[in-house]
């Protein structure tokens, strides 16, 4: 599945690409359950909407993955692309770390990153992912602190209260 993400770069169906959500926090911590796999992607189009996503999804459809309403499933896994929709997930694209999954590069959104989404998006699930990370000790705070100043997300960390 991680070979066919390299593809869509590769392709240029997708400038950028990294795993994020639950299954980013698998790379980091504790495994947690998740029905999808999360990717976020830098689009050619540059342009974060629904419409910019049809030429992924035809790519899918040529490359003989089903579309499942938002999904692609790729392999059996459903996954979502979700353009870049701001600064914070743009950078969290660009900043992403490089793992190996079985012999494949894989792109994962680092862990400050993700807990910078989880504290933006809010939602008692990214909250608990946030925690773990934290808990795991991943995660270097003072580069987490900046990337929440340079994004103008007021947040009180474990630990810093």
């Amino acid at each position: 599945m991680f070979q066919v993400l390299l593809r869509m770069r590769e392709e240029r169906v997708v400038l950028d690409y990294a795993i994020g959500g639950a299954t980013a926090v698998l790379f980091y911590a504790e495994p947690t359950r998740t029905y999808d796999l999360d990717v976020f992607a830098l689009l050619p189009s540059g342009e974060p909407s629904l419409a910019s996503l049809g030429p992924i999804y035809e790519w899918a459809r040529t490359q003989g993955f089903a579309v499942d309403a938002e999904h692609l499933l790729i392999h059996g896994v459903p996954v979502q692309i979700l353009p870049a929709y701001d600064a914070l997930v743009a950078e969290a694209v660009r900043d992403a770390r490089l793992h190996d999954y079985e012999g494949t590069p894989v792109r994962v959104v680092d862990p400050e990153h993700l807990v910078a989404l989880a504290l933006q998006t809010g939602g008692a699930r990214r909250r608990e992912r946030a925690w773990q990370l934290l808990q795991a000790d991943v995660v270097n705070r003072p580069r987490l602190q900046a990337i929440l100043d340079a994004h103008g997300i007021d947040a009180t960390l474990p630990g810093d209260d």
